[in-house]
């Protein structure tokens, strides 16, 4: 029995031991667990305020930022402030010694204006006729005009600079650098050359003013021939068409054929600009000009294509009249019967069979061309608009004597519309360009013109414009004279008047419009 208890009790007794000593340690984990809870919600609140004063650091650092940009922002505007107050004492400084240059230049224009009279009559007499002679013949001149202008009492510059006056310092550097040698005769032709009304006859014995003038219209594509030049006339046609400077050489061997262009022979009809030359047309009108000018900017391809046509129709046609000659040649230079030679009979069937080839091809060119100018002709209302204002530019001088317009200041609106026009920039399709260039060619010309134009006159300009694009539209739809008298009427009148402007009891004529009939009632 006292075995069983102490198997028992001895159990309980460790057991007892163990839990003793246990306790203490288990009394130290929790006062440990409960300090790292204290220390956790420590260090959670720790970082808090590292969070919280992160957040403050980077807020700090951005108006730092801002302070250091407004304080670089203040120092540049300072800077800025001190130069311009710098560059305004040296321009006042300038200025009050420019004062002076400029009464003095005031007075230099007063005398300038009391004598412009005499200045432009001698210079004007130097452009007429001072070209012909030498330089000591030419001062000679001056000296005898200068005589007459005196006893007619008009008053003239003694010291007058015949090259300064007429030629800028820009223009004579660039016929220097254009092979122009530098001596004051040359200069004078120079100007002469530049000045023309009646196209000049150049003697250059030593090919100085043959390589000036190649060099000075380089840009407008000068053509050189001869009158010697089987291909001149040719050369002389594609000039004229497409308004390229023409520089013929061999004078001496001079060809009658361009005595209309000389004595400027032209004739205008339907308001073409047209002279004869041989047994053909050529247009010389703005309207070709205009054509071909948005032809080269819109179309370069149908530009090229047609320029290399006409090139080669005229080598074509060239060719072909040397076979002819060649052919009479071998005809004349045979001798004896020539059905007894054949060499004869062969270069005969040779050069007529050859003359038939380039015949063919002459043909297919034609029909080639006859294709291009199909595509042109969408292209043809706008070169007529540009020059119907041209020509309405011209007569505004019977409104006011100051308004003078030259064909160059047409021409620079056109290349303009054409060239830099910030409306095309991102348009592709041909018809829309085509539309825009037509807007904004009429939207130019009215804003250049009417700024130098009295207020009263705007109007009347600007009606004149509405009427040359009413005509257009109307040409461009294919529609009769009548329809755009109509609608012409319409924008004048308003669509009441215009009703009973057409409605008026006008008598039909046989063989007569209604416009022809309108006009005799």
């Amino acid at each position: 029995m006292w075995l069983f208890y102490r198997s028992i009790i001895c159990p309980q007794i460790g057991y007892a031991d163990i839990l003793k000593k246990v306790e203490p340690l288990r009394n130290e984990l929790k006062a440990l667990e409960e300090a790292a809870g204290v220390n956790e919600k420590k260090a959670e609140d720790v970082e808090t305020t590292i969070a919280a004063l992160e957040k403050s650091i980077a807020r700090y650092k951005d108006e730092y930022a801002v302070l250091i940009s407004q304080a670089q922002s203040i120092k540049a505007d300072l800077a800025s402030v001190e130069a311009k107050v710098e560059r305004s004492v040296a321009l006042i400084k300038s200025l009050s010694s420019e004062r002076t240059r400029w009464e003095a230049g005031s007075e230099t224009f007063r005398s300038q204006m009391a004598t412009i009279i005499g200045d432009c009559l001698l210079s004007s007499a130097f452009m007429a006729y001072g070209g012909y002679f030498d330089q000591s013949l030419r001062l000679s001149l001056i000296s005898t005009w200068a005589i007459h202008l005196k006893a007619a009492d008009i008053q003239f510059r003694q010291d007058l600079a015949r090259v300064e006056y007429l030629s800028n310092p820009d223009e004579r550097l660039r016929w220097q650098a254009n092979a122009l040698p530098n001596d004051e005769l040359c200069v004078e032709n120079a100007i002469i050359l530049r000045r023309f009304n009646r196209y000049p006859l150049i003697i250059d014995p030593s090919g100085q003013a043959t390589e000036f003038l190649l060099n000075e219209y380089k840009g407008k594509k000068i053509a050189k021939t001869s009158f010697l030049d089987d291909a001149f006339r040719k050369t002389l046609e594609s000039s004229l068409r497409f308004g390229t400077p023409l520089l013929v050489q061999d004078v001496e061997s001079y060809d009658p054929i361009l005595n209309p262009v000389l004595n400027r022979e032209v004739r205008r009809t339907g308001g073409r600009t047209l002279i004869t030359l041989g047994d053909q047309d050529i247009d010389l009108s703005l309207q070709s000009q205009c054509l071909n000018a948005v032809l080269k900017a819109e179309r370069p391809d149908v530009d090229n294509k047609r320029s290399d046509l006409l090139k080669m129709q005229g080598e074509f046609q060239l060719r072909l009249r040397h076979l002819e000659k060649d052919l009479l040649q071998a005809l004349n230079d045979a001798e004896g019967n020539l059905l007894d030679d054949d060499k004869i009979i062969t270069n005969l069937e040779t050069l007529k069979k050859e003359a038939g080839e380039v015949a063919k091809k002459v043909e297919e060119t034609d029909a080639i061309m006859a294709e291009v100018d199909s595509v042109s002709q969408q292209y043809v209302p706008l070169a007529q608009a540009c020059s119907a204002m041209y020509f309405t530019l011209d007569t505004l001088n019977q409104v006011h004597f100051l308004y003078q317009y030259s064909l160059q200041f047409m021409l620079d609106i056109f290349n303009f519309v054409l060239t830099q026009n910030d409306n095309l920039k991102s348009v592709e399709d041909s018809k829309r360009r085509l539309e825009i260039i037509t807007k904004d060619l009429f939207q130019v010309t009215y804003c250049r013109v009417a700024r130098g134009m009295l207020h009263r006159d705007q109007i009347t300009f600007a009606i004149l414009l509405v009427r040359i694009f009413l005509k257009g539209r109307s040409m461009m739809a294919g529609a009769q004279t009548g329809s755009f008298e109509a609608e012409f009427n319409v924008f004048l009148h308003g669509q009441e008047a215009a009703t009973l402007l057409s409605k008026q009891n006008i008598p039909t004529i046989k063989g007569l419009t209604q416009e022809q009939c309108s006009s005799v009632a």
